[in-house]
Protein backbone atom coordinates (compact mmCIF):
# COMPACT_ATOMS: atom_id res chain seq x y z
CA UNK A 1 0.00 0.00 0.00
CA UNK A 2 1.09 3.34 -0.83
CA UNK A 3 0.89 6.54 1.69
CA UNK A 4 1.14 9.98 0.94
CA UNK A 5 1.38 12.99 2.58
CA UNK A 6 1.12 16.71 1.66
CA UNK A 7 2.05 20.22 2.71
CA UNK A 8 2.20 24.03 2.16
CA UNK A 9 5.24 25.84 3.45
CA UNK A 10 6.75 29.45 3.14
CA UNK A 11 10.21 29.67 1.37
CA UNK A 12 13.10 32.13 3.83
CA UNK A 13 12.93 35.21 1.91
CA UNK A 14 16.53 35.09 1.15
CA UNK A 15 16.08 31.98 -1.68
CA UNK A 16 17.50 33.23 -4.73
CA UNK A 17 15.80 31.73 -8.08
CA UNK A 18 18.58 29.60 -8.75
CA UNK A 19 18.70 28.45 -5.26
CA UNK A 20 14.70 27.64 -5.73
CA UNK A 21 15.16 25.71 -9.24
CA UNK A 22 17.91 23.60 -7.17
CA UNK A 23 15.74 22.72 -4.72
CA UNK A 24 13.25 21.27 -7.60
CA UNK A 25 15.65 19.55 -9.28
CA UNK A 26 17.79 18.10 -6.25
CA UNK A 27 14.06 16.89 -4.92
CA UNK A 28 13.11 15.33 -8.56
CA UNK A 29 16.21 13.37 -8.41
CA UNK A 30 16.32 12.35 -5.07
CA UNK A 31 12.84 10.95 -5.00
CA UNK A 32 13.66 9.25 -8.60
CA UNK A 33 15.79 7.07 -6.45
CA UNK A 34 14.05 6.30 -4.23
CA UNK A 35 11.18 5.45 -5.68
CA UNK A 36 9.24 8.53 -4.13
CA UNK A 37 6.53 10.01 -6.34
CA UNK A 38 4.46 13.59 -6.46
CA UNK A 39 4.52 16.48 -7.26
CA UNK A 40 6.36 19.76 -5.52
CA UNK A 41 5.36 23.29 -6.73
CA UNK A 42 6.64 26.90 -6.10
CA UNK A 43 5.35 30.11 -6.56
CA UNK A 44 5.40 33.93 -5.15
CA UNK A 45 7.14 32.32 -1.91
CA UNK A 46 5.34 29.35 -1.08
CA UNK A 47 6.24 25.48 -1.80
CA UNK A 48 3.45 22.84 -1.79
CA UNK A 49 4.19 19.52 -1.99
CA UNK A 50 2.91 15.69 -1.95
CA UNK A 51 5.08 12.88 -1.90
CA UNK A 52 4.09 8.98 -1.75
CA UNK A 53 5.40 5.73 -1.99
CA UNK A 54 6.52 3.38 0.90
CA UNK A 55 4.91 4.55 4.07
CA UNK A 56 7.84 4.41 6.44
CA UNK A 57 10.08 5.95 3.70
CA UNK A 58 7.50 9.37 3.47
CA UNK A 59 6.76 9.24 7.18
CA UNK A 60 11.01 9.84 7.28
CA UNK A 61 11.12 11.75 3.88
CA UNK A 62 8.84 14.43 5.69
CA UNK A 63 10.54 14.92 9.11
CA UNK A 64 13.61 15.56 7.16
CA UNK A 65 11.16 18.27 4.87
CA UNK A 66 10.35 19.85 8.24
CA UNK A 67 14.11 20.00 9.48
CA UNK A 68 14.65 22.24 6.30
CA UNK A 69 15.70 25.59 7.28
CA UNK A 70 15.23 27.01 3.77
CA UNK A 71 11.34 27.05 4.54
CA UNK A 72 9.44 27.67 7.80
CA UNK A 73 5.72 27.46 8.61
CA UNK A 74 4.89 24.09 7.41
CA UNK A 75 1.55 23.19 7.16
CA UNK A 76 0.09 19.00 6.61
CA UNK A 77 -2.49 19.09 4.62
CA UNK A 78 -2.87 15.04 4.71
CA UNK A 79 -0.65 12.02 5.65
CA UNK A 80 -2.69 8.90 4.65
CA UNK A 81 -2.81 5.60 2.98
CA UNK A 82 -3.65 5.58 -1.09
CA UNK A 83 -4.89 2.45 -3.24
CA UNK A 84 -2.67 3.45 -6.01
CA UNK A 85 -0.19 6.27 -7.29
CA UNK A 86 -1.62 8.70 -8.56
CA UNK A 87 2.07 9.84 -10.17
CA UNK A 88 4.18 8.23 -12.97
CA UNK A 89 6.99 10.21 -11.83
CA UNK A 90 8.19 13.41 -9.43
CA UNK A 91 7.07 16.58 -10.73
CA UNK A 92 8.33 19.72 -10.11
CA UNK A 93 7.81 23.26 -11.71
CA UNK A 94 8.76 26.88 -10.78
CA UNK A 95 5.85 29.09 -11.04
CA UNK A 96 7.10 32.87 -11.20
CA UNK A 97 4.99 36.02 -11.69
CA UNK A 98 5.80 36.48 -15.06
CA UNK A 99 5.14 32.45 -15.76
CA UNK A 100 1.77 31.43 -14.96
CA UNK A 101 0.22 28.48 -16.26
CA UNK A 102 -3.06 28.32 -17.42
CA UNK A 103 -6.04 26.35 -16.83
CA UNK A 104 -4.92 23.24 -18.75
CA UNK A 105 -2.15 22.82 -16.45
CA UNK A 106 -4.50 22.86 -13.43
CA UNK A 107 -6.34 20.38 -14.84
CA UNK A 108 -3.33 18.09 -15.63
CA UNK A 109 -2.34 18.15 -11.81
CA UNK A 110 -5.68 17.21 -10.49
CA UNK A 111 -5.70 14.48 -13.35
CA UNK A 112 -3.06 12.75 -10.66
CA UNK A 113 -4.96 13.57 -7.46
CA UNK A 114 -7.66 11.16 -8.74
CA UNK A 115 -6.68 8.57 -6.12
CA UNK A 116 -7.59 10.82 -3.29
CA UNK A 117 -10.93 10.57 -1.56
CA UNK A 118 -13.20 13.37 -2.39
CA UNK A 119 -12.35 15.70 0.38
CA UNK A 120 -8.68 15.32 0.46
CA UNK A 121 -8.92 15.57 -3.68
CA UNK A 122 -10.87 18.86 -3.29
CA UNK A 123 -8.84 20.84 -0.26
CA UNK A 124 -5.62 19.85 -3.01
CA UNK A 125 -7.60 21.17 -6.36
CA UNK A 126 -8.05 24.40 -4.30
CA UNK A 127 -4.68 24.41 -3.18
CA UNK A 128 -3.43 24.26 -6.61
CA UNK A 129 -5.88 27.02 -7.62
CA UNK A 130 -3.97 29.22 -5.53
CA UNK A 131 -0.32 28.10 -7.01
CA UNK A 132 -1.37 28.22 -10.58
CA UNK A 133 -4.40 30.28 -11.87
Amino acid sequence: MRYAISYVSTAKRSLSETEIRQILDDSEINNDKQNITGLLLYSEGNFFQIIEGNQQQIIQLYETIKDDSRHYNIIKLFGKEIQKEAFDGFKSDFISADARYSSDRLQNYKRYLEVLDKPTKNAVANILKAFIV
